[in-house]
């Protein structure tokens, strides 16, 4: 019983941490030759960056990525920030993004960094990318975790203790 209360307790004290970036489509399928939208989303990120840069990894045998689709949006944009992305090779994308002083104060850690725009090049029921953090540095180039960690909800403790006062109850009873 004993060891059972430690990994419940263990469990609950684990952080969890979404990934920096996600991407979502602005549609479930594509058609050949379709444009393919995707926003990329920025997470919980640690407010002490400056700069971040990621490796966006692409299937090229799915998508081709049109050459200057990223826009920042409006509120990165007006805020004074901006981010960029290039191919480097023919399934990998840079990312780039420069933010200023204050912008997690304004915007908040998670939001919309901007879009990127691929052309179909078969029909697609899905979309997939990954990314890889390369640089994440703060304003006098010190490298900082990209993101804020996120502690468990506090209901998770309160569902495992009373899973725990539940099993001992029935550890007495039987």
């Amino acid at each position: 019983m004993k060891v059972l209360t430690v990994i419940i307790l263990l469990i609950c004290s684990c952080q969890a941490s979404a990934g920096l970036i996600t991407f979502q489509s602005d549609q479930a399928s594509y058609a050949e030759n379709d444009i393919v939208t995707i926003d990329v989303n920025i997470n919980d990120i640690n407010p002490m960056i400056d700069f971040v840069e990621l490796d966006i990894g692409f299937d090229p045998l799915a998508l081709e990525f049109v050459e200057d689709s990223w826009l920042d949006t409006s509120d990165v944009f007006d805020f004074g920030a901006f981010g960029d992305a290039f191919l480097f090779t023919n399934d990998t994308l840079i990312l780039q993004a420069s933010f200023l002083d204050g912008i997690t104060d304004v915007l908040g850690t998670s939001f919309k960094l901007g879009e990127l725009q691929f052309i179909a090049l078969t029909d697609l029921a899905t979309t997939s990318f990954s990314s890889k953090l390369v640089t994440a540095i703060d304003v006098n180039f010190n490298n900082v975790d990209p993101q804020v960690k996120v502690s468990e909800p506090a209901g998770t403790s309160v569902v495992a203790l009373l899973g725990v006062l539940f099993l001992m109850r029935m550890q007495k009873s039987a």
